[in-house]
């Protein structure tokens, strides 16, 4: 589970970060998500919208959720209090926070 540094996770204050620095903040501008590849094993989409959103592959995002994926397979769901995230040995909410350190 990611862990709270407050009010909101340090995973999720890390995506807001990227987010910001990429230009594409705020979220609700994404009706279908945003979708970032964070490296090349790591891709994350986020919701910022009010409504659950559904992807063409079916996956379902809820409201204000973000949903990772590590070489193309699910590994967490999670808002900025809580949620699950692969814990792996390559996988993982430490590897995932990295490879955003990184990009940024």
């Amino acid at each position: 589970m990611t862990e709270n540094i407050g009010p909101i996770t340090e995973v999720f204050d890390l995506i807001a970060l990227l987010a910001i620095k990429l230009e594409s903040a705020p979220m609700t501008r994404w009706p279908a998500g945003w979708t970032c590849k964070v490296d090349e094993h790591w891709t994350i989409t986020l919701n910022g919208n009010e409504t659950p959103l559904h992807r063409d592959d079916g996956v379902a995002i809820p409201p204000f959720h973000c949903f990772a994926e590590f070489n193309g397979w699910p590994a967490g769901l999670f808002s900025p209090f809580g949620g699950l995230i692969a814990a792996g040995v390559a996988a993982n909410e430490e590897a995932l926070m990295a490879a955003i350190r990184a990009r940024l």
